[in-house]
């Protein structure tokens, strides 16, 4: 763990070649365990001394690195010139349960990086609706987990963004009927049901018809809910008398 990536590429060599059996890809997957710029300095160094086996085994035991820890370690990969390695990593962590997907991508929203965001929850986009659903669902909860932080004076929450990018990450995917189903989990969420329909308008006009057709089928609303008026804010007892007044 304390060795240079080169010098950790050199004993793996020579341990692959003189044993004992199996050392160098103990080794290898150890320098998961030190900073995320020594094991992705070491992957790529395997690489240029050609020792594909042990690169390998570094590389998977990269997809046990925690949530938290991945925008450091997709930064430390770039910095190695090993970003598609990245890349990969996001698209395994797509399959993560909806809780750990939600807490990875509030991770790297707050890191800064965007581009991983968006990547990560487009594959999301692609998975059944009922583990999309939680995921939204996941996210909603992280929103309120972080509007009870900012309440001491941190950032304001980057959740209700990436539940909203979800939303609309799914309606350019999916199906009509994928997006009726999505929409009746969405109804208790007014802004997020809102933001389906918007996304839902600015498809292609025949395809915008089909969803909109769908969500009506459904039962479900076709247009942003109308702004409260004054007369909704009348107190109950004073709408009863307008109600009597206008029916008699």
């Amino acid at each position: 763990m304390t060795l240079a990536p080169p010098d950790v590429a050199r004993l793996a060599d020579l341990l692959r070649s003189r044993g004992p059996y199996g050392a160098a890809g103990y080794l290898v997957r150890a320098t998961v365990h030190g900073s995320p710029d020594q094991a992705a300095g070491t992957l790529a160094e395997l690489r240029r001394a050609g020792l594909a086996d042990e690169a390998n085994e570094l590389f998977h035991a990269l997809w046990a690195v925690p949530g938290p820890a991945l925008p450091a370690l997709l930064a430390a990969l770039e910095r190695a010139g090993q970003a598609a390695d990245g890349q990969t990593l996001l698209w395994e962590w797509a399959s993560a349960p909806p809780a750990e997907l939600a807490s990875l991508a509030g991770a790297l929203a707050s890191a800064g990086r965007t581009a991983d965001v968006r990547h990560l929850l487009r594959q999301v986009a692609g998975r059944l609706i009922a583990d999309l659903a939680a995921t939204v669902e996941e996210l909603v909860l992280l929103d309120g987990r972080d509007r009870t932080a900012a309440q001491d004076g941190r950032p304001d929450p980057t959740a209700p963004q990436l539940a909203a990018l979800l939303v609309r990450e799914t309606a350019g995917l999916r199906s009509p009927a994928d997006l009726a189903e999505l929409g009746r989990v969405l109804t208790p969420h007014r802004e997020l049901y809102r933001v389906l329909l918007d996304a839902a308008a600015v498809l292609e006009e025949s395809r915008a018809r089909a969803v909109l057709a769908a969500l009506r089928s459904a039962g479900l609303p076709t247009a942003p809910p109308a702004p409260r008026s004054r007369s909704a804010r009348t107190p109950s007892r004073d709408r009863a008398q307008h109600h009597d007044r206008d029916h008699y």
